[in-house]
């Protein structure tokens, strides 16, 4: 099953396990995604949906490659280093380019600049997998950096799409999720 089809059922099973209706988003008028790369994209947009399910908001396929289901932000470096360092620590952060935040020799160096920031992140992280482990599926902290912020939320990877276990694995990629999301925000 590929497709409108696929897309259509894994809607209807995202809004089952959570209570909250997922909305199919339209290619723009130049063919384009809000997210790049992907043959579909869903989002969760009815105000009161999004206050019960904070922890599973967005849903796409990658073109050729897995189902994404992420959860709206749980965090950024721009506020973690506030409460961790003060707020004009934060504000001098600003300028910088976390869009290379993912690469090694970044992270070592902001790891060495705000270690307090950095074991939040490892938290985050090990919870995230913690969750992923006992639901048996993949679940990670996805970091989405910028010009001055990196945007933490929590991802669930789907790359197993036959139609027989795909209701199963989402309902426990939901339930991780959840589980996951709940945990992050009370450290």
């Amino acid at each position: 099953m590929k497709g409108q089809a696929q897309r259509d059922l894994i809607r209807d099973l995202v809004s089952e396990a959570t209570n909250a209706r997922f909305e199919i988003i339209e290619r723009a008028e130049d063919g384009s995604f809000p997210v790049k790369g992907v043959e579909w994209f869903m989002r969760c947009r009815n105000e009161e949906d999004i206050r019960k399910t904070p922890y599973l908001n967005t849903v796409w396929k990658e073109r050729d490659g897995p189902v994404w289901m992420e959860s709206l932000a749980i965090g950024d470096t721009f506020d973690w280093i506030g409460s961790s360092y003060g707020e004009e620590t934060a504000g001098n952060t600003l300028d910088l380019n976390y869009s290379e935040f993912a690469e090694k020799r970044f992270r070592s160096q902001f790891n060495a600049k705000y270690p307090l920031v950095q074991r939040r992140i490892q938290s985050c992280e090990t919870i995230a997998v913690e969750a992923g482990r006992r639901h048996r599926v993949h679940l990670e902290l996805r970091s989405i950096g910028s010009k001055g912020i990196v945007v933490f939320t929590l991802s669930a990877r789907l790359s197993a799409l036959e139609k027989a276990s795909l209701a199963k694995r989402v309902k426990s990629s939901v339930t991780a999720l959840r589980e996951a999301y709940e945990q992050v925000t009370q450290i």
